[in-house]
């Protein structure tokens, strides 16, 4: 087994839950590795139900807040919520962008959710759904995948563009998610297009629910597509950071459950393709460059993310005597969630320090959610002020990507965002996120 290999390994029983071991993937539990959950039929009665809510609401029959981009009752069970169509706010904008769209004789595809299953359904078989199809792979193969490869200098290309599309011919929920990924690309370069609008919500709403049948029914015949589709959904998480409203400041408990999911993908699919030569993701993970070998030279922690070194520039952040909070927050889990977060964040600025490529300071960030302790990231959604510190040392280093379309000002706008929501008293930690920006923004 190559070092790549085994540091992997290692660093996939490490951070896939507190203990060391990832949970199993269940049927019956709501998991953040697909953004979605098992929803029976649960009827309310005594409210309205809502015609407009988000898809989950509307298959439970339940009252949908309409809160975008997260509704209350998909933030309150950490699943990802997904709107059929955009919100009454947008309407006027809509209505004119439809007058437009009718006037060249385009008609739209119609996603329904089918009330006996609750799933859902496929748009019919129709002319129009084939060519809105292959228009969104032609973009997909001729700039989506590129877009998105550049992250990786090796396998990259290979990957995104060659190997992925081939394989999603065979694969539903790959071939689903790479028609959102592209309508969401092309909805970018073309805001006034409400058709890639629509499409890539409804053909993420179908990637959600066929990506996770087959993590529950994971297999050597569908590993390396379930895996693909989890980067896939990591880039789109990435790329809704740029919308979510940040008047008033919430953590953004979506992209961080959405993208630390991947790593229960990652790891009960390893049982597969682990020992497969043939296998994309084994390949891929023997040409990653984030980690080397377990020991790392003198002066080069950096190339071990979790290295005890890689934090001492950050210690600060983890000093409890020029900054009170609860002590019954430093339980050892806590602390150690910390610790990692600091270790993490400290070895991309080392990394950046020593002159690292680009395309691999890029693939350190992808990744932080992925394999940080879920504490950590319990901790953010709590609102706890000193994780979110933390984040803000993560966005601010995000936010040197800002020319990539699905990263774009998302980190800039999340570290100005957690600012509002701390206390002056923490400000003086925030000085080195902040400046940050400052100096990306010029």
């Amino acid at each position: 087994m190559s070092n790549a290999e085994t540091q992997f390994r290692t660093q996939v029983q490490y951070s896939g839950s507190d203990d060391g071991i990832a949970p199993k993937v269940s049927a019956v539990e709501d998991t953040a590795a697909t953004g979605t959950t098992n929803v029976g039929v649960n009827t309310r009665l005594g409210h309205k139900k809502s015609r407009t809510g988000c898809q989950r609401c509307r298959a439970r029959r339940v009252k949908c807040d309409e809160v975008h981009p997260l509704c209350g009752s998909c933030q309150r069970f950490k699943v990802s919520c997904i709107y059929e169509n955009r919100s009454a706010s947008r309407a006027p904008e809509r209505r004119e962008s439809s007058r437009i769209r009718n006037r060249v004789g385009t008609p739209s595809v119609k996603f329904e959710v089918d009330r006996t299953t609750t799933k859902l359904a496929e748009p019919p078989e129709s002319k129009h759904r084939r060519i809105l199809e292959l228009r969104l792979l032609y973009h997909y193969n001729t700039k989506t995948g590129r877009s998105i490869s550049g992250h990786d200098d090796q396998m990259g290309p290979e990957l995104w563009a060659t190997t992925l599309p081939l394989l999603a011919l065979k694969h539903e929920a790959l071939l689903y998610s790479m028609c959102a990924i592209a309508a969401l690309h092309l909805s970018r370069l073309e805001p006034d297009n409400t058709e890639a609008i629509d499409a890539y919500q409804n053909y993420l709403g179908l990637a959600l629910q066929q990506h996770r049948q087959d993590v529950t029914q994971l297999s050597k015949t569908n590993a390396d597509a379930a895996c693909l589709t989890s980067s896939i959904i990591r880039i789109y998480a990435f790329a809704a950071l740029q919308e979510r409203p940040l008047t008033t400041y919430a953590p953004p408990a979506q992209f961080l459950y959405m993208t630390s999911g991947a790593l229960m993908v990652f790891h009960e699919a390893w049982n597969f393709v682990g020992d497969d030569e043939s296998s994309t993701v084994l390949r891929y993970v023997k040409n990653m460059t984030i980690w080397s070998e377990g020991k790392a030279s003198f002066g080069e922690s950096w190339k071990v993310p979790f290295h005890e070194c890689n934090g001492l520039d950050l210690s600060h952040l983890l000093q409890t005597n020029e900054i009170e909070d609860p002590p019954e927050l430093w339980d050892p889990r806590t602390r150690e969630s910390y610790q990692s977060a600091v270790n993490y964040i400290g070895s991309v600025q080392l990394a950046i320090a020593a002159g690292e490529a680009g395309q691999h300071i890029l693939r350190r960030l992808l990744v932080f959610p992925v394999l940080i302790p879920r504490r950590f990231i319990d901790l953010v959604v709590e609102r706890q002020p000193r994780a979110l510190v933390m984040l803000a040392h993560y966005f601010a280093l995000v936010a040197r990507f800002k020319y990539l379309w699905w990263i774009g000002d998302a980190g800039r706008r999340e570290v100005r965002g957690i600012q509002t929501a701390l206390s002056a008293e923490w400000g003086g930690v925030m000085s080195w996120p902040l400046s940050v920006i400052e100096a990306e923004s010029k």
